[in-house]
């Protein structure tokens, strides 16, 4: 949505080319089979749609039908003069070609929307979270919503509440980062239950705090719980917690990952929680990697001539999670952080670093211990990696995409690179995904705060923000084709 310190200091004052690579399709439990070439289709253009000259579209999303793999829904944020909207496109033709449905509904009063993040049910059925801005009294208030689809995302005429935010002079109730995840696993007691994740900011006389809030609805999106805090709290001023990622577990385990840091330089810390009861009660937060040298909140150098020097021109990038399980229920999480580069503070929430990487860390005990964190790119060229993004395939394997800066010697321009890996240790060679460079511009490159991908059975979908064509990014679609 906004960056934290507006929310924090508003509240004080009102208190494709073709690419070929084998990947083994097969059970974790089985024996690897033959190589199998898996090709990229053309990079296709979402929002090619005769929208106006110079608006951003970002913050991709999408999912697959798990009832019918042809059948995939992606989302963005669109900006128009004056406003944001998340829209959303739906394909039945396995991403061959796409339908624009227009913007997702709002509610009475809304006037914007933004933080967009779908999943699908076990029964076609399609959920559409984000934030509906509505109007406040001294500051605009952002809800939580989801909307539904029963006609394979071609439409979201059903709208539900799951958080009312609030902004009044005794209260500031602010949800942000919201995401969306529903319970497919056919052996799962809680198969169908849908969770919603979000980070709160909460602001009274006395100060702020931000925490992890989740809300679940067992009647397809009818109803919601109440918000259940799910976090320590932690000082708003000083410290976030945020990007927060439900996944689930085949025996119906439901994890939330999120970062937690200290503004400016860090530390940075992955943190997850987790219910085995279908939502009703949590553990202790604990961690996948605690205490990394990394700020939360990532200023990536771009073409600017102050970048470095003046807050805000470059990518505003982020450590914010990526998780999948695989069928067998390992689970793999990646992020971005600054293991190998340098950071410099200064004074702005939004760090400038170089040598940004994507990293993993995997389990295979439920989250009771982790892998150390293993790089993901195959680069040697100190350049940036970041906006990581992950699926698990129904054979086990899982595959990543992330936007990348190897080919540019100066560190400046960026492409989309893809991996997979059935274990967290051994990585397919990493493969260009996008056909041409997108190129970063003089001001700030405005492609936060995340990037989406949806894996079938045979296929891989990266979605993505891209500036090929202009400093203002549109939405683009890579089709990975897994071919026996």
């Amino acid at each position: 949505m906004r960056d934290r310190s507006s929310v924090v200091g508003a509240s004080l004052v009102t208190l494709a080319v073709l690419v070929m690579l084998t990947v083994p399709l097969i059970s974790r439990a089985g024996s690897v089979s033959a190589p199998i070439p898996v090709s990229f289709g053309p990079n296709i253009n979402l929002t090619s749609r005769g929208d106006a000259v110079g608006q951003d579209e970002h913050e991709t999303t999408v999912a697959v039908n798990p009832h019918d793999s042809r059948n995939i829904v992606e989302g963005h944020i669109d900006h128009k003069p004056g406003q944001s909207a998340v829209t959303f496109s739906s394909s039945a033709d396995g991403g061959q070609t796409w339908t624009f449905g227009g913007p997702a509904p709002l509610e009475g009063a809304g006037e914007a929307s933004s933080d967009p993040a779908i999943a699908a049910d076990a029964d076609g059925n399609f959920y559409y979270a984000y934030l509906d801005t509505q109007s406040g009294s001294n500051f605009t208030r952002p809800d939580v919503v989801v909307a539904r689809s029963t006609d394979g995302g071609r439409s979201f005429p059903f709208l539900s509440l799951v958080r009312r935010g609030a902004n009044n002079t005794s209260v500031f109730d602010i949800p942000d980062k919201d995401y969306v995840a529903v319970d497919t696993w056919a052996k799962s007691p809680f198969r169908g239950t849908i969770y919603v994740a979000w980070s709160n900011i909460i602001c009274t006389a006395t100060g702020c705090d931000v925490r992890i809030m989740v809300s679940r609805s067992i009647d397809r999106g009818e109803t919601w719980s109440a918000g259940l805090a799910i976090s320590s709290p932690r000082d708003a001023e000083t410290a976030d917690a945020t990007g927060p990622l439900p996944v689930i577990a085949p025996d119906g385990t439901i994890y939330v990952f999120y970062a937690d840091y200290l503004f400016h330089t860090g530390p940075l810390n992955i943190l997850f929680t987790k219910s085995k009861d279908g939502g009703l009660t949590w553990t202790a937060p604990a961690a996948v990697a605690a205490g990394l040298p990394s700020p939360g909140l990532i200023l990536i150098k771009n073409n600017a001539t102050n970048y470095g020097v003046k807050p805000f021109l470059g990518i505003l990038g982020n450590s914010f999670p990526t998780a999948a399980i695989a069928p067998d229920g390992t689970i793999f999480v990646a992020w971005t952080d600054v293991p190998n580069g340098s950071c410099q503070d200064i004074g702005d929430f939004y760090v400038p670093c170089s040598n940004t990487d994507v990293r993993l860390s995997v389990s295979s005990d439920g989250g009771k211990t982790w892998s150390a964190p293993r790089k993901v790119s195959d680069e040697t060229n100190a350049t940036d990696q970041f906006f990581p993004w992950m699926a698990a395939h129904p054979g086990g394997l899982v595959s990543l995409a992330w936007d990348d800066k190897r080919l540019d010697p100066t560190n400046t321009n960026y492409n989309v690179f893809y991996t997979n890996t059935f274990d967290g240790v051994s990585f397919l060679p990493n493969v260009r995904v996008t056909s041409e460079t997108s190129l970063t511009g003089n001001q700030q490159t405005p492609i936060q705060d995340y990037s989406g991908l949806a894996a079938s059975a045979d296929a891989v979908f990266p979605v993505w923000a891209d500036t090929r064509s202009s400093s203002h990014p549109d939405v683009y679609v890579a089709v990975g084709r897994l071919n026996p």
